[in-house]
Parts: structure tokens; C-alpha cells; sequence
């Protein structure tokens, strides 16, 4: 099992990071739609990256800081 406070903390700095680049990116490509259609194509695309390319890499990348050790018994 992963540390439940140390994946908090990389969830929230993937969240953070997400939310400002592609909440401003999808802005600006749908300026003219309606705020619901925007909101959705961003949770959309952001949920896609955080479950398909973010989360995976970084939770291998950071492995040895999330899980921690075990003791030997």
C-alpha cells in the first residue's frame, strides 16, 4: 500500500498543475463556448492525463518516497 499522505501530496501538485495549464489552454481554444462545455473538456482531458500518462510515471518515478519501507519481522 502506498502512503496515503504521499500520494495526497503528488495528487495535489498533478491536480494544481493541470487545473492552470489546461484550464488556461482550454480557455483560450473554446473562449466563445459556454463555461459547462469548457469545464468539461478540461476535467475531461485532465483526468485523462492524470490516469493514462501522469499518474503511472510518477508513481513509479517516486516509488521509493510513496511506499514505504517494510521492517523485518
Amino acid at each position: 500500500q502506498p502512503s496515503r499522505w504521499r500520494m495526497a501530496i503528488v495528487m495535489i501538485a498533478v491536480v494544481y498543475g493541470l487545473v492552470l495549464s489546461i484550464g488556461q489552454l482550454v480557455g483560450i481554444a473554446l473562449a466563445g463556448a459556454p463555461m459547462a462545455a469548457r469545464l468539461l473538456v478540461t476535467i475531461t482531458i485532465e483526468v485523462f492525463l492524470m490516469t493514462y500518462v501522469l499518474m503511472p510515471r510518477l508513481t513509479r518515478w517516486l516509488a521509493r518516497w510513496i511506499y514505504p519501507r517494510r521492517t523485518a519481522a
